[in-house]
């Protein structure tokens, strides 16, 4: 392996190093190194058909208008602020697993990347740096990538664990000192929400390992959580995380009780995993992954879905067909939950939309609807209504079990297209 320089330069600088037509990988989220890119976009004029990788952001400033010659961003995750550009072509979206990202960018996939941008935490006195807030897809690219362009911001918190880079391993290094991009919470559960909470913490035994995401019901699940004991986290963080935490719901040990790949929340959450023994970070391969994942006892999964239909299909994707969503790791870690022994997975839903005149349980899926979690996959289905276990159930038998958890003024309906299907 090549030995870099890990010279300190400006981020004018270290941008100048990139030429048109190269693809660059980005971290995730609260990770996207804000001086690298506002660098890369105030030098947009000189760099033409330069592609972005990445998943979910919390901010794409790369994709404004007036911007469109010098970038387009290819993605597994279509979020609400990026769909409109799937038609005109800026943002490319890959319907893939995220646990895939590796072989698809690494240098012997179809799409391999040339530069990783990348945000570290200060060096330790050996000289290794922390991925800190987003390790996933970041850390493994950044060690095979042609060029490294690291901004070392000295409030990136220093995650312990499988997440350190070398100073020898990066070309250029940015110096910074700004607060982290934060997700912020948007409202706190509804009575609907609070109730699917309750009835999911009543499936989630003691000593469980969540994967859980970000969200209303994820909240009120995590709200619910608080007299179960020794519970651990595995993959995301998220700041409620901390708050189990100070409850002692999460116990501190020897052993990491939080692993992460990535850290999704405010100040909150990144000042808890800060040296934190209790939490480690992991690349993607080693989080969503269900050879991995599937190895952990009591591993449970709670994912959201958009439908399902009667047969236990889950479209966690489109809407009328168009893209709304992605895959990102559900598929997984509804694999992970399905080999855990004990493990239990769940899809949490609403059973309508917030106006209810549309329910979410449905006999049939739409055409041009895409199956995320496959019927044979999926085990707990969760609305305010109760839960469903489709486990080993013919297909009436599903049928049944999700018309008693779909909203009662559409049940009716469902019966009565069940049996007409089966």
């Amino acid at each position: 392996m090549r030995t870099k320089e890990a010279k300190r330069i400006s981020a004018t600088e270290a941008i100048a190093n990139i030429h048109s037509g190269q693809r660059i990988v980005l971290p995730l989220c609260c990770g996207l190194p804000q001086t690298l890119v506002e660098a890369l976009i105030a030098d947009h004029k000189r760099l033409k058909g330069t592609e972005l990788v990445s998943g979910l952001q919390i901010i794409y400033p790369f994709l404004e208008e007036g911007l469109e010659q010098s970038f387009t961003f290819r993605t597994w995750q279509c979020a609400p602020p990026i769909r409109h550009l799937l038609k005109k072509g800026t943002v490319q979206y890959i319907p893939m697993r995220q646990g895939d990202v590796l072989k698809v960018f690494s240098k012997n996939g179809p799409w391999p990347i040339d530069i990783a941008l990348i945000q570290v935490s200060l060096p330790d006195e050996k000289g290794y740096l922390s991925l800190g807030v987003s390790i996933g897809h970041s850390f493994p690219l950044a060690l095979e990538a042609p060029l490294v362009i690291a901004e070392v911001n000295a409030q990136m918190p220093r995650v312990l664990g499988k997440c350190f880079i070398h100073l020898s391993q990066i070309d250029f290094l940015v110096e910074s000192d700004r607060p982290l991009l934060e997700y912020v919470s948007r409202g706190k559960p509804g009575e609907n929400e609070n109730k699917i909470g309750r009835y999911v913490a009543d499936l989630i035994p003691d000593s469980a390992t969540l994967q859980i995401g970000i969200g209303a019901i994820p909240e009120a699940v995590l709200d619910a959580l608080a007299d179960k004991q020794d519970l651990r986290f595995f993959s995301m963080g998220i700041d409620r995380i901390k708050d189990l935490a100070d409850k002692g719901v999460v116990k501190s040990g020897t052993t990491p009780k939080v692993i992460v790949t990535e850290i999704l929340g405010t100040k909150k959450i990144f000042e808890f995993v800060h040296n934190n023994p209790m939490v480690q970070g992991v690349p993607i391969q080693e989080a969503i992954n269900p050879r991995v994942a599937g190895q952990i006892p009591k591993f449970c999964s709670i994912i959201s879905a958009i439908e399902i239909d009667l047969t236990g299909q889950v479209n966690a994707e489109t809407i009328k067909g168009e893209q709304f969503s992605a895959i990102g790791g559900s598929y997984d870690f509804v694999l992970a939950a399905l080999f855990s022994e004990q493990g239990k997975s769940i899809i949490a839903m609403t059973s309508t939309t917030p106006d209810e005149k549309i329910s979410r349980i449905v006999a049939q899926l739409p055409p041009g609807s895409a199956v995320t979690t496959p019927r044979h996959s999926v085990q707990y289905v969760v609305t305010e209504y109760g839960v469903a276990d489709l486990w080993g159930k013919s297909l009436k038998e599903r049928a049944d079990a999700l018309i008693d958890v779909a909203h009662p003024k559409f049940r009716d309906e469902l019966m009565q297209k069940a049996k007409e299907l089966f």
